[in-house]
């Protein structure tokens, strides 16, 4: 099956859940974020069990030509270049058959996909594409990092070989920086990465355009492939803060064209003169050599480019990346484990009576110390006494571990849970976010055992003073005056405290002024941090309304830092939902109410989480929370609660308890009479009963007819039914005008907005095409108004296979049939597995009498579209032209 995730869809991959996320960047349509790349499309994925370290996780499926068991060899040899500063993207786990033969006979594409963790950044092509405006000291600052890591690639005998634009991330312009610590550059696609150990590969790309030097006409692999190419890179982003050189980039993805490489051209002279500028004489001209350069040998090496950055700037970055070390290399004194640790290992697992997994610790310590003869023979007479092990599988062998480590916890065997953790991250076919969880953990333990030693040498202490301060007090003897004096006797303590008054006064004066300045400093920067608090509290309030939601999500997280309260848990929670990070919302209430941070009262939290399972399509556990929301006071989000509760039980086909929650609703003014109507329009629509719906709508929409669900549902209910024979024709005329004239109210509030947009188009064509079956000229007008709309989607920089679809049809039912065709060649080109594009393709070719063509398109249908009907019209056009011998 071809594989085309949805927003909010589940995949299993090495045992653990992940989450396909929604696209950020796109408004009104549930797409999933996706990035497409040369060889496949990377999307990103949420881990609702793993920490905050590795929340975001990358799964990048390659195109049919691209996929490989070659891919497995390079996840093993990336292991070491993982720990590269730069190379984050070398950290990967092979999606195999062997594995995961469930998942790849359900989805053949996901054969040989690969798991990696997910970097979150603007790429370079993005600056350029976006035309982003950054401040000299940012770009010299990117620049700089970008030759550190090529500096320090170069230095490891590594080469990326297929630099562009689009390969290089730019954590560093990452406002929302995660747990997992990445470098400021990072560079992604390693696919061709050349190292001394690494097979060469045997399909080398040639190089991109506006990034090869004029001598690469063949793909270059070898430890100098990245000297041209990264040159230009770098002085891309030097001069990137010059408008000049803005202006003049040649295209979306690079500032030279192809055709301009190496030559004397006005870009280049604009280009080096900036460089000059920037950072002086010196970088201008090692950009000279290499645009004059013959060979990549001739091109200066990265260490010269680095060295021509100011000190300071060379300073912080060697800093950031000293940083980026300290939070990577996390100690691990068991990651080579010994024989006796391991034997340990089995002395547990014998302890706690799980005798097989005793019996492979055996066996393991056989085959990998060989040379230990004292032990393996002694484990040989063991294991012939008692048999062999039985097969499980690598997550069965996984959970023994984690098991009896938890045990060990539970009786405070520190150093046993940390053997046991650690040898699980030896275990094969783990991927790399459970192999770097599980040393989290083990840290964890490691921070329990020296706490635990710390406190045994404090009470050892303690215990000192006590028996020191005990022969003390054993020890004093009275001592008489030699002198036959007795003391004096002290005044009473009112009088001594009165002559200290006295004696001392413009001291104790000072001393209450000092403390009233105190107290006035620290009732000013308590009274300060709570404005602040407050300004952050409205700034992030004032970002959600504008559906900022990024900037929103960052106000509140800083005001929680400084005073969490349950009004802002719930605010974030409400932010993750609007941004689709649906399991995020549910795993953090669910954490707070765990931790008793959350009242178990708390109708709001109840109601977010409820919310989030009822967009997640898991209605039994929405209603459960729900259901809790609507108990106790009556709360304002009471009346949403009930609205996604009716749907809830009708989804479940419970019926009567939907109605029975509709009746208790309060119609006491306009508002909440829209509301009921709407909401009795949405259960008659899940029950089939269209006309009851439309009429509920329609009441809904005249009580309150700037409702933005109300139009959106009676509208979608207008196009569906018009697409069938139950209504007559004056009906459907007068219900496409009505739809459209809707659509249109709502777009002159927003009048950018892409569903709104999509929704026109398709009320445009529908009515186009009823038009067009009728004879009606009117069609032409209807297509052409369609034709409008999608394109002020693609306009917005949104592009999809349906909206490109869309366009292309329309094309040829006005007759642009040339138009029609390159859009169509577009789509297939964007989305090759695409069985709806050689649906649509192959009937086009087969109306132009390209039978030939129309007949390879429609056997693509059958192989690879996931529409029934679409395949046997396909089948049954193949056959015709069979038939009729026209192939």
């Amino acid at each position: 099956m071809n594989f085309q995730p949805e927003v909010g869809e589940t995949i299993r991959i090495f045992g653990r859940r992940y989450t396909f996320s929604r696209h950020p960047a796109v408004e009104g349509i549930e797409m999933p974020y996706g990035q497409e790349g040369r060889q496949g499309t990377v999307y990103q994925l949420v881990d609702g069990q793993a920490s905050v370290l590795h929340k975001y996780a990358a799964l990048k499926v390659f195109r049919e030509r691209f996929k490989s068991k070659r891919q497995v060899e390079l996840a093993e040899s990336f292991k070491k270049y993982a720990s590269t500063y730069g190379l984050s993207a070398c950290l990967r786990s092979v999606i195999e058959r062997q594995h995961h033969e469930k998942l790849v006979d359900q989805y053949n594409d996901l054969d040989y996909s690969i798991l990696m963790p997910w970097i979150e950044g603007p790429t370079w092509a993005d600056i350029l594409l976006e035309e982003k405006v950054l401040t000299r000291d940012e770009c010299v600052r990117i620049a700089c990092a970008f030759a550190l890591v090529m500096k320090e690639l170069e230095t490891a005998h590594l080469a990326h070989c297929d630099l562009s634009s689009s390969n290089v991330l730019l954590p560093f312009l990452e406002t929302e920086r995660d747990g997992r610590p990445f470098a400021d550059i990072e560079l992604v696609d390693v696919e061709e990465l050349y190292a001394p150990d690494i097979k060469k590969p045997e399909i080398l790309p040639g190089g991109s355009p506006g990034y090869a030097a004029e001598y690469i006409r063949d793909g270059v692999w070898t430890a100098s492939a990245d000297r041209f190419a990264g040159a230009v890179l770098l002085t891309e982003m030097v001069t990137w803060h010059s408008e000049d050189v803005r202006k003049q980039k040649a295209d979306d993805m690079s500032y030279f064209a192809a055709e301009e490489m190496q030559k004397e051209t006005a870009r280049y002279r604009q280009i080096k003169k900036v460089l000059r500028n920037t950072l002086g004489k010196a970088a201008s001209i090692l950009l000279e050599r290499v645009w004059k350069s013959r060979s990549l040998e001739d091109c200066p090496s990265f260490a010269e480019w680095f060295d021509a950055f100011p000190a300071h700037i060379q300073e912080a970055a060697i800093r950031k990346k000293q940083e980026w070390s300290q939070k990577v290399q996390v100690p691990s004194r068991h990651s080579t484990m010994g024989v006796e640790a391991l034997l340990e290992i089995a002395a547990v697992f014998e302890g706690l009576g799980n005798k097989n997994a005793a019996q492979r610790e055996y066996r393991y310590i056989i085959s990998h110390f060989p040379e230990n003869k004292a032990v393996t023979e002694e484990i040989n007479l063991l294991l012939s006494a008692d048999g062999a092990d039985k097969e499980q599988s690598y997550r069965a062998y996984l959970q023994e571990y984690l098991e009896a480590a938890a045990q060990m916890e539970r009786l405070e065997e520190w150093d046993k849970a940390l053997l046991l953790y650690a040898r699980s991250a030896t275990l094969p076919a783990l991927d790399f976010a459970t192999k770097e969880e599980l040393e989290i953990i083990s840290e964890e333990m490691r921070e329990k055992i020296r706490a635990k030693q710390q406190e045994m040498s404090t009470e050892d202490a303690l215990q000192k003073i006590l028996e020191e301060k005990q022969k003390e007090a054993t020890d004093t003897t009275y001592v008489p005056d030699p002198t036959g004096k007795t003391k004096k006797q002290q005044p009473p303590l009112g009088e001594r405290m009165w002559r200290f008054m006295v004696t001392h006064w413009k001291v104790l004066l000072s001393l209450g002024s000092f403390l009233i300045s105190v107290g006035l400093l620290v009732w000013l920067y308590y009274f300060t941090v709570e404005k602040n608090w407050e300004g952050l509290i409205q700034n992030g309030t004032e970002a959600f309304a504008q559906q900022n939601y990024i900037e929103a999500e960052e106000f509140i997280e800083q005001a929680i830092e400084q005073k969490p309260t349950e009004d802002l848990y719930t605010k974030l929670a409400t932010i993750y939902i609007s941004r689709g990070r649906y399991e995020q919302a549910i795993g953090y209430l669910e954490n707070l109410f765990l931790e008793k941070k959350l009242s178990q009262t708390n109708q709001e939290a109840q109601y977010l989480i409820g919310r989030a399972y009822f967009l997640m399509n898991d209605f039994p556990n929405a209603i459960d929370h729900l259901e809790k929301a609507r108990k106790g006071e009556k709360s304002v989000y009471e009346q949403d609660a009930i609205r996604d509760l009716v749907i809830s039980y009708a989804r479940l086909n419970q019926y009567e308890k939907a109605n029975q929650l509709v009746q208790q609703l309060d119609a006491g003014d306009s508002v909440s009479k829209a509301f009921i109507a709407n909401l009795k329009g949405e259960l008659f629509g899940l029950q089939g009963k269209d006309m009851e719906a439309i009429e509920e709508f329609k009441k809904a929409v005249s009580l309150q007819g700037d409702n933005e669900r109300y139009i959106k549902n009676l509208v979608d209910l207008y196009i569906k039914k018009n697409k069938t024979n139950q209504v007559d024709d004056a009906t459907k005329a007068k219900t496409y005008e009505e739809a459209i004239s809707l659509i249109n109210s709502l777009l002159k509030n927003d009048f950018t907005n892409i569903d709104y947009l999509n929704r026109l188009g398709q009320a445009y064509y529908d009515y186009g095409l009823y038009y067009e079956a009728r004879g009606d000229k009117k069609y032409i007008n209807l297509f052409q108004q369609s034709l409008i709309s999608y394109n002020q989607i693609i306009d917005l920089g949104i592009q999809n296979e349906d909206i490109l679809l869309n366009i292309g049809i329309l094309y040829d039912k006005l007759k642009q049939k040339g138009k029609a065709e390159g859009v169509y060649k577009q789509v297939l080109e964007n989305y090759p597995n695409s069985g709806r594009a050689y649906f649509v393709y192959g009937l086009f070719h087969l109306k132009e009498k390209r039978y030939k063509e129309a007949f390879g398109m429609l056997q693509k249908v059958v192989q690879l579209n996931q529409n029934p009907s679409e395949t046997a019209i396909a089948k049954e056009r193949m056959e015709e032209m069979k038939r009729k011998k026209l192939i």
